[in-house]
C-alpha cells in the first residue's frame, strides 16, 4: 500500500472538518462529471492535448483530495 501523501492528508483533514456531513453529500456538477467521463473515453481512444491532459490531471487530483477528505468526515460523525 502506498502511503499518502502529507500535503493530501493535511488538505483532506481541513475539508472534512470543515463541515463533515457538507463534504459527505457534495457531488460534481453534472458538466465537470460529463467533461471528466469526456477527457477520459478520449484518453483511451487518442492522445490527449497538452491542455486536456493537464486538466484530466487537475480532475484527478481533486477526486482524489475530496475522496480522502469524505472518508476522513465519515470518521468524524
Amino acid at each position: 500500500m502506498v502511503k499518502e501523501s502529507s500535503v493530501l492528508n493535511e488538505i483532506s483533514n481541513f475539508i472534512a472538518g470543515m463541515n463533515p456531513e457538507k463534504v459527505i453529500n457534495f457531488k460534481a456538477s453534472d458538466s465537470s462529471q460529463d467533461r471528466l467521463e469526456f477527457l477520459l473515453s478520449k484518453q483511451k481512444k487518442e492522445s490527449l492535448l497538452e491542455e486536456e491532459k493537464t486538466e484530466l490531471e487537475h480532475y484527478l487530483i481533486i477526486n482524489r483530495i475530496v475522496g480522502l477528505a469524505k472518508a476522513r468526515a465519515l470518521k468524524m460523525l
